[in-house]
Parts: structure tokens; sequence; C-alpha cells
């Protein structure tokens, strides 16, 4: 029989008015079954990658596109940037000298990462824009100007009005000294001045403070030609890949050169391995629901075993009676999957755009689940749960006994 006669009859089965028994409320609950879990993987996955989404831009403020740093010791010479000048992709190559240090304002004292760099910094890094105490239209860092996250600023007792009295900030690090006799001769301590902070809800405004890189070599004892690292911003950011390339052909084995995901390779590994695992959890899910299929086929089977009879005396084949139960179940699957994806989708553009579902209140970026959809990840849903479905199915019309 050809398959044009195969799936009038399998229609029939599934969408004839006549057909009002146990196998039609069955079939219903099979096909909403697969539909609503079809529906939350789709969610799922793009409210995890809206999460994912979120923190990549906060770990963007963090670190920069493209990172460069010496392989042998902590820092190089500022020439290597000479080298880079004929990569024409590149948009701004910002020099940066960072190290750990202590800081103490009276009786306060912490442990922060001090950056020091020029104003080119800031054209990739707005901290300008986020400056919520300070100055209203700063520029930069200038002389011994510093510049703090708001967490960091309240947690040394900067409250709101102290950028107006150039608070002073001592910076402590260890120095070098091999004649050195007491503990105090083993440190290096000099003065910034407060001018402002920002707010950029991320790990900045809880342990950095900003200062120009005059400062930090001064601070550091570092040559006016060194720098620790060299932060990188493409064009365009589709380029970085490219660009990568580029300047480990030009710079050689001696540098280390890394994109945001690999210097932050363990979050990125963890948010990776956490959605295979959401993948692994639902798609037993999808097995469970395809469950309510095969008991439709079974029951189906039992229900109309005198039609396999009419179906024989046709001169219908055991494999073509086979295939009208495989096709039934089939249908119930795709049919179910279709209306949960796409119902899925709908709910996601919902979401994005007028933020239907609320956080609980507290300190976050976002105020509603964050969502993006990703085309792979509807293909995927898709192949996950027809494959799931055609296995379980396939299974059990391919073992029907027919007379």
């Amino acid at each position: 029989m050809d398959s044009k006669n195969l799936l009038f009859i399998v229609r029939r089965l599934n969408f004839s008015r006549k057909n009002k028994g146990i196998v039609r409320i069955i079939s219903l609950i099979s096909l909403v079954g697969i539909a609503v879990v079809s529906l939350a993987l789709v969610v799922i996955l793009s409210v995890f990658n809206g999460f994912t989404s979120v923190a990549e831009k906060m770990l963007e403020k963090e670190n920069p596109p493209i990172l460069i740093s010496a392989n042998e010791g902590k820092t190089f010479d500022i020439s290597v940037e000479k080298k880079l000048k004929s990569i024409a992709d590149i948009g701004t190559i910002i020099p940066v000298v960072r190290q750990t240090v202590m800081i103490s304002v009276g009786e306060y004292q912490s442990i922060v990462e001090m950056v020091g760099t020029n104003n080119n910094y800031f054209k990739f890094n707005p901290l300008d824009t986020s400056i919520v105490n300070g100055k209203s239209n700063f520029y930069g860092l200038e002389d011994d100007e510093s510049l703090l996250g708001v967490n960091l600023a309240m947690d040394m007792g900067l409250n709101k009005g102290a950028e107006k009295m150039n608070i002073p900030i001592k910076i402590t690090v260890p120095q070098n000294n091999d004649e050195a006799v007491i503990p105090e001769d083993l440190l290096k301590t000099e003065i910034v001045r407060y001018s402002a902070c920002y707010a950029t809800h991320s790990a900045l405004d809880n342990d950095y403070i900003f200062v120009p890189i005059s400062k930090a070599r001064d601070i550091l004892d570092y040559k006016e030609t060194k720098v620790t690292n060299l932060y990188v911003v493409p064009k365009k950011v589709s380029q970085t890949k490219q660009i990568i390339k580029d300047i480990k052909k030009e710079l050689g084995n001696k540098f280390s050169v890394k994109s945001l995901l690999e210097q932050q390779a363990i979050y990125f590994r963890i948010a990776k391995s956490e959605k295979i695992a959401v993948y692994i959890i639902l798609s037993l899910i999808i097995f469970i629901a395809t469950i309510n299929i095969i008991s439709t086929l079974i029951i189906l089977y039992i229900q109309k075993n005198k039609m396999n009879y009419i179906f024989r005396a046709i001169g219908m084949t055991k494999k073509d009676i086979r295939k009208i139960y495989f096709n039934y179940g089939m249908m119930l699957n795709i049919v179910g999957c279709c209306i949960g994806v796409v119902l899925g989708v709908v709910f996601c553009i919902l979401q994005e755009q007028f933020g239907l579902i609320k956080l609980a209140e507290g300190d976050f970026v976002v105020d509603a689940f964050p969502i993006k959809i990703m085309l792979w990840d509807i293909i995927r849903v898709v192949l996950i749960v027809l494959i799931i479905g055609m296995l379980s199915v396939k299974l059990v019309s391919s073992r029907i006994k027919i007379d």
C-alpha cells in the first residue's frame, strides 16, 4: 500500500469524529504531554541562555574581549604594541598594570585589585557613565586620583560626599628589599586621592580600584615602558577569533592571548555542563511523556484488533499494518512537539518584550527572568523529542503481533 493511503488511515484514526472512545482520550493526553514537555524545554533553555547572556555582559565589564599577557614573568615591554599595529581589525589597544594590593582608609582595610590604565580604558569600559558619587563630568583619571567600585567605597567608609574631600587612600604593596631588618621595610605605601565611585552590578563594584597607569608604575617600581597586560578591543565582536589568530601569529609563543571565554574558562565550562545536564534531565522527562504514546498504541491495538483482519483481507501486508501504528504514534509526537515549540517560542517572545514573570524582590541586574531564544536550541528540542518518540514508537510497533 502506498504512503498516501497509509496516512489517510492514520488521519482517520486520529481525527475521526466517530473515534470518541478511550483511545481518543489517551491520544489527546499523550499529545498534550508531549506539547507541555516541548514547551518547558524551549522555555527552560531560553531562560538558561538569558541568564548566561546576562552573566557574560557582567563579565565583559570586568574582562576585555582579548587579553595579552607574558608567559614568563609578570611584565613585558609596551613596545609589543607596535607589532599589533599591522592588524587592521583591532580597534583599541589599552596598556594595563594590574596588581593585588592592600588599601586602607583610616581604620578600614581591604585587599583589592589595583588596575592602572590610561583614559582609553574608559572608551572600552565606560565607567564614567556609571558614576554614582563623584564628578558628573568625569573624563578619566589624572595624577593621583582613584576610582573605586561603590561597594568597596562603602566598605572603606567613603560615603556620599567623601569624594569632595580628597580623602587619601593608602595603597600598600610588598617590595624587594634584601637588606630589610624590620617587616615595615618589606612594604611600600603610596597615597592616592578618592575622586569617585561607580556602580556596574558586577565584581568591579566589590574589589577594584582604578588609578592612572603612571601612578601604578610608581607604586610597583615599574619602568615607564612596562605593563602587565594589554587589553585589545576589536572593531567588531565578530572579528575576535580572527584577531586572536593574527596576534598569536605576530607575537609567537612568548605571550598568552585569551578571549573572554578563555579568561573565564571555569565559569563557561560550568555553564556548559549545566546546560548538558538540563538536556539530559528533560530528555528523561520526554521519555516518560512518550510512555503515554506507547500506552495509546497498545490500547489501540487491543481495541482495533478486528480491524487488522480487515486490513489483511484487502491485501495489506504485516509491514503495512505495523506502519499504520508507527505513523499513528509519530503523528501524535510530531503534532505535540510542534504545538509545544510554537507555544514555547510565543511565551519567550512575550517574556522578553514585557517581562511577564518577575524575579523575587532583591538587588538583581534584571527585574524579570531574562530570555534569549537560540535557533539551534529549538532545533535540538525538536530533534530530541522526535528521536526519542520515534525510537519508542518503533520499538512498540515492531513488536505488535499481526496474524
